[in-house]
C-alpha cells in the first residue's frame, strides 16, 4: 500500500471552502437518474470531464433503443459510437459491456431501483464479483444513486489533491477516500466530489499555461531581487563615498 502523507485534519474543509469560492456551490444532485445510467456514466467519467461523459451518454442513448441493446453491441461498434471524445474509447467500451453483462447475467434486466435501498456494505458486496466494477464506479453509485457518503476519486482527482496540498507522496486512492470520509460531512460529500472533479479538469488540463505562469513569476522575482541588490550596493557605495569625503 502507498505510504504517502495526508495533510492536517482541517485541510479538506479549507480546500472545500476554497473550491466553493472558485466555482460556487454546485446545484443539488438529481435523484432521478437510474442506477444503470449512473453506472455507465461513472465508467465514461473515470479520468474524464463529467460534461464529456454526459455528452457521450446522451449520444449512446440516442443511438441504442435501451441499455439491453447497448449490452449486446460489439466493443468496436460501441467505441465508434462514442467517437473521438476519448483518447482510447475501446478500453472504456469493453468495461461498459463487461459490467452490463455481469449485471444482466445476475438480474436478467436493468431494473436496478433496488440498489438505492441497499447499505454501503451491501453495494460493495454486490459489485465485488462484477468484472470491471472498480472502486470509482461503486463509490459513484453509493454517492450519486443512494445519496450516502462516498468519495469517487479517479487518478486525476488524486493528482488534484496533491496540487491542493491535501496529500504528499504516493498516497493511494483508498487512503485518500478514507481521509475524506473522516474529515468531510456526509452532507458535503457531493459538493466536494463535484468541485474536486471540476478542479482536476480545469486546472490540471493547463499544465503548460501553469508552468509558463510559474516561470514568469520566478523570472519577475529574480529581476526584482537583482534590482534590490543593485539598489543596496548603490546605497552602500554612496555611504562609503560620503564617509570617505568627511574624513
Amino acid at each position: 500500500m502507498a505510504s504517502g502523507r495526508v495533510s492536517h485534519p482541517k485541510g479538506a474543509k479549507v480546500v472545500l471552502s476554497r473550491l466553493k469560492r472558485l466555482y460556487g456551490a454546485p446545484a443539488k444532485q438529481s435523484a432521478e437518474v437510474e442506477p444503470v445510467e449512473r453506472i455507465v456514466l461513472a465508467i465514461l467519467a473515470d479520468n474524464e470531464p463529467s460534461s464529456k461523459a454526459q455528452t457521450v451518454l446522451r449520444k449512446l442513448k440516442g443511438y441504442y433503443v435501451d441499455f439491453n441493446e447497448l449490452r449486446v453491441s460489439r466493443p468496436n461498434e460501441l467505441a465508434a459510437h462514442m467517437g473521438s471524445t476519448f483518447a482510447q474509447p475501446l478500453p472504456k467500451a469493453k468495461i461498459i459491456l463487461g459490467v452490463l453483462k455481469g449485471i444482466f447475467d445476475r438480474e436478467n434486466s436493468f431494473d436496478l431501483g433496488f440498489l438505492k435501498s441497499k447499505s454501503k456494505q451491501e453495494l460493495e458486496e454486490y459489485f465485488r464479483d462484477i468484472p470491471g466494477a472498480d472502486n470509482y464506479l461503486v463509490s459513484s453509485v453509493i454517492l450519486y444513486c443512494c445519496g450516502r457518503q462516498a468519495f469517487p476519486l479517479d487518478e486525476k482527482m488524486l493528482q488534484a489533491c496533491k496540487e491542493l496540498e491535501l496529500a504528499k507522496g504516493p498516497v493511494s486512492l483508498e487512503n485518500m477516500q478514507a481521509y475524506f470520509e473522516r474529515q468531510i460531512r456526509s452532507a458535503d460529500s457531493y459538493a466536494f466530489c463535484h468541485l474536486l472533479k471540476k478542479y482536476s479538469v480545469k486546472e490540471l488540463s493547463r499544465p503548460k499555461a501553469k508552468k509558463k505562469a510559474k516561470k514568469k513569476a520566478a523570472s519577475k522575482k529574480k529581476t526584482s531581487k537583482k534590482k534590490t541588490t543593485k539598489r543596496t550596493k548603490a546605497r552602500s557605495k554612496s555611504k562609503k563615498q560620503a564617509h570617505a569625503s568627511r574624513r
